[in-house]
């Protein structure tokens, strides 16, 4: 047996077979006239169903269009083992959707409620229902079903143009905005967030994370442990930017996508955005939750992105991905050389212009200042055995010292690199410390160019710094060597 279509009629109460395809719905205003009549403005029902009695809703507009159907799960004994009825959109199943989006477009187009009749017209085309905006078809379980069309935004009011399928009746209706989307639209674009902001609860600390960039050969891991933040690549271990490192955790925290470039998309589509081999993978724990992104190509300042176990490609703006999906040992460190704290040194070994000299930095405890909870120390320095004042003397020359930057990265792999190390350095500091289990580390600086010189920490290259940098460390070596004042900052 064939379903009958439930249309509009323009007869309360009557039932006329519009074409022998659609049956009558029980409407409840007047008799309407002609367009130009006057247009009755009180609440029209258009259809006595409940959403109880919806089997699936079939949306088709201009941006593609969806089905909707009902969802039924069964509540738990401890509910009163009742059931739940929520609203699903087809072939987005296992995707995270909003979700009241598709109960709203459900509620409002299920069974329309116009505020005017407009009555009979002689041209669909002038309210936009000759090329509708959107096409409905709400089928019911009753074997019934309910088709209508959708048009222009009618003028002074929030509605639309509306008239059943087949009729020259028309209504103006409210509709829920979600029914002119397309099926992408309902997939939920904020991908996780690490805050709950129901929860008024701060955002949990980022313990470990790790990025994997193939296309760059670099395997970085960036951790927290005793209050500071390091970000290594397997040959050295550094502080982060503090700056940098905040950016990137604001960054990962909460991932909110800008578009929802394909779903359920297959190998094809995986390799067109570039995600087949990810050109960068990051993945981190927080709180005990993990979390991995992958991001593809580039296109118009959108990035393509994958989440966890979502099925869908993303895409998000270059601006705001780019802090973790082209991140570099070099973005994310500390741009300081090296920067130990001065009360953790011992002593150092410096050799400049064919110079050596060794500063020693004694230590005393003073009683009077020392606490249970914090020692204070008293300290001599001297050079090659001669005494220099501790304050201010070495303690600005230290602190030129552990001031110098990097203004930008070095490869090691570079032929500049390879030819500057070949030399000797014109300036090493050796850090030498009172942990006895800390190991001491070099730092060398190598003429590259004219104003550039190359840091090198350990053998490891870190990156080319001012020239002036170093031509005045070794300046403020010799004259501090005969307990000379520098002047502090480079």
């Amino acid at each position: 047996m064939k379903h009958s279509t439930r249309n509009l009629l323009a007869a309360a109460a009557a039932l006329v077979v519009l074409g022998g395809a659609f049956a009558a719905l029980k409407l409840t205003e007047k008799e309407p006239q002609t367009a130009s009549s006057a247009a009755d403005d009180t609440a029209i029902s258009l259809l006595s169903k409940q959403i109880e009695d919806v089997q699936s809703m079939q949306v088709k507009n201009k941006n593609g269009g969806f089905v909707i159907v009902p969802k039924t799960t069964a509540e738990s004994a401890a509910s009163g083992g009742s059931t739940h009825t929520t609203y699903t959109v087809q072939g987005l199943e296992g995707l995270p959707l909003y979700e009241t989006a598709a109960e709203n477009v459900v509620k409002d187009g299920f069974s329309l409620v116009a505020s005017k009749n407009v009555g009979s017209v002689s041209s669909l085309k002038d309210y936009g229902l000759d090329n509708p905006s959107a096409e409905v078809q709400v089928n019911f379980k009753d074997g019934t079903s309910f088709d209508y069309l959708l048009g222009n935004e009618a003028a002074g009011s929030d509605g639309y143009y509306m008239a059943g399928k087949g009729s020259d009746n028309v209504y103006v209706v409210s509709v829920d905005g979600g029914m002119f989307n397309g099926v992408k639209d309902f997939v939920q674009k904020e991908l996780y967030s690490l805050t709950n902001a129901s929860s008024g609860q701060e955002t949990p600390a980022i313990d470990f994370i790790s990025l994997s960039s193939p296309h760059l050969g670099e395997q970085l891991t960036v951790t927290s442990q005793n209050n500071s933040v390091t970000v290594s690549d397997g040959k050295q271990s550094v502080l982060v930017d503090d700056t940098q490192y905040s950016t990137l955790a604001t960054a990962i925290s909460t991932v909110t996508a800008d578009e929802v470039t394909a779903i359920h998309p297959t190998a094809e589509q995986i390799k067109q955005y570039g995600l087949d081999t990810p050109s960068m993978t990051l993945s981190f724990t927080a709180d005990k939750h993990s979390h991995t992104l992958k991001a593809g190509n580039t296109e118009n300042g959108m990035r393509y992105i994958m989440a966890d176990s979502i099925d869908a490609i993303f895409g998000i703006k270059e601006e705001t991905s780019s802090v973790w999906a082209t991140a570099t040992l070099f973005s994310l460190r500390s741009k300081f050389v090296q920067i130990p704290n001065i009360i953790d040194v011992s002593g150092l070994d410096v050799t400049a212009d064919d110079k050596t000299y060794t500063f020693e930095k004694a230590r005393t405890k003073n009683a009077s200042k020392s606490t249970k909870d914090s020692e204070v120390y008293d300290y001599t320095v001297t050079c090659n055995g001669k005494a220099v004042t501790y304050e201010p003397n070495f303690q600005k020359y230290y602190q030129n010292i552990v001031a110098v930057q990097l203004l930008e990265e070095a490869n090691a792999d570079s032929d500049g690199v390879a030819t500057a190390m070949s030399g000797q350095p014109a300036f090493t500091v050796r850090f030498r410390f009172y942990d006895a289990a800390r190991k001491p580390v070099t730092v060398q600086y190598y003429i590259v160019g004219d104003r550039r010189y190359l840091a090198v920490v350990d053998q490891v290259p870190q990156g080319l710094v001012t020239g002036t940098n170093v031509t005045g460390l070794i300046a403020d070596t010799a004259t501090v060597a005969e307990n000379g004042a520098v002047q502090a900052g480079l």
